[in-house]
């Protein structure tokens, strides 16, 4: 977002260099544009704001804008506006439903959905494409800006029957080796990309391991390896968190390293968004035109049973609690699954506000709503 926002502002707006120390540019009229990162959301306190733009909102705390941003709002009476793709019906929606409503003027909410962007070349390829290789619930949220519960089975495209069946593995072939790096259990796993299909051989799940459990789950993999006479090359994926050195040894990234030298890193600087890896597994499951292009050898348990037991939390996010056992084996193939198979998103579909009641509101009531929603449209550039 930097670079973009860098690239449409004119240096002869600019009063000094954009400061890359602070992702600032400091304009000629006297104000300011900052970017911040919502992650250490305190960080964000005292700090009185002339407009507000939340981009990405359903993926922040809801408490980062209700109880430390707003009141940097008060001072000037400055708008906000929220942007994101669809996440469950959590506080991003309470902000779009407050939106709908014919009795908050000072709210209104607009849907922009993909599938009906003109300016997206060739969207008809692209729509069908993403039919093919996205889930249907992943499809509606990511194209059709479709609000779509998170609740029950996080893995809900995963059938035993079509999606459990012995796997070969080719000894010549690379082999993807992934990993959690989790004390309790370690886990990890051996796949192989067969044709369009992401085959997964066997795993590997210890318990009591305490802090050598990369070390033991790395050994578990290579015995593996040696026992199946493997001669190609090995690829590694995984928690890019992994990097950070630990005061009991070294970095869990430097232990893979050490006993699988030579092999390629596919280990990405940062892990990819929860949501992102979860929907990539279920659309390897189980596509929209009813392919399934995940199979997982039935040694598989510990795998088999995270794909079938593993849940959403109240707070949308996978539940980690209920059994500690559970989410991590399916937390590595993910891991490897989203690099090399990711679902194809569009470009976010922005949704901020725009009231359309249900029932015919008092006449006061639609002025202001009007009101609010014209000028709200005219700041974003949207003909009403």
């Amino acid at each position: 977002m930097w670079s973009d926002l860098k690239a449409q502002c004119h240096p002869a707006w600019l009063e000094e260099p954009p400061r890359e120390s602070d992702l600032a540019l400091r304009l000629r009229s006297g104000g300011e544009i900052r970017l911040w990162s919502a992650e250490k959301g305190d960080m964000l306190r005292g700090r009185p704001l002339m407009s507000l733009v939340m981009d990405e909102y359903a993926d922040m705390a809801g408490r980062v804008f209700h109880e430390i941003l707003l009141p940097s709002l008060a001072d000037h009476q400055a708008p906000a506006v929220f942007i994101g793709t669809p996440k469950s019906f959590n506080h991003f929606y309470d902000l779009y439903a407050r939106g709908q409503r014919a009795d908050e003027p000072e709210w209104a909410s607009w849907q922009f959905k993909s599938i009906d962007n003109p300016t997206i070349p060739q969207l008809g390829d692209m729509i069908a494409s993403a039919r093919r290789d996205m889930d249907e619930r992943s499809f509606r949220q990511e194209w059709e800006a479709s609000f779509e519960a998170v609740a029950g089975r996080a893995y809900y495209a995963f059938d035993a029957t079509g999606n459990v069946a012995p796997v070969e593995l080719d000894k010549h072939a690379p082999v993807a080796l992934f990993f959690d790096f989790n004390v309790q259990p370690a886990s990890a796993g051996i796949g192989q990309r067969q044709g369009d299909r992401a085959c997964v051989w066997r795993v590997s799940q210890l318990s009591h391991r305490g802090g050598e459990a990369t070390q033991a789950s790395a050994q578990a993999i290579r015995r593996l390896l040696d026992e199946a006479r493997f001669k190609g090359p090995i690829e590694i994926y995984g928690d890019a968190t992994g990097r950070s050195a630990k005061t009991t040894g070294p970095s869990d990234h430097a232990i893979l390293r050490d006993t699988f030298p030579g092999a390629i890193w596919r280990i990405p600087r940062a892990n990819p968004h929860e949501r992102d890896r979860v929907a990539a597994v279920n659309a390897m499951c189980l596509t929209g035109d009813g392919r399934r292009r995940l199979q997982v050898d039935p040694s598989c348990r510990p795998l088999i049973e995270d794909l079938e037991q593993v849940i959403y939390a109240d707070n949308g996010e996978l539940d980690k609690r209920s059994n500690p056992m559970l989410t991590h084996i399916s937390d590595a193939a993910g891991y490897w699954i989203e690099r090399e198979w990711p679902v194809r998103r569009t470009a976010p579909i922005v949704s901020t506000m725009h009231a359309r009641p249900a029932s015919a509101p008092s006449s006061a009531v639609a002025a202001a709503r009007e009101r609010r929603r014209r000028a709200m449209a005219e700041s974003l550039g949207i003909e009403v």
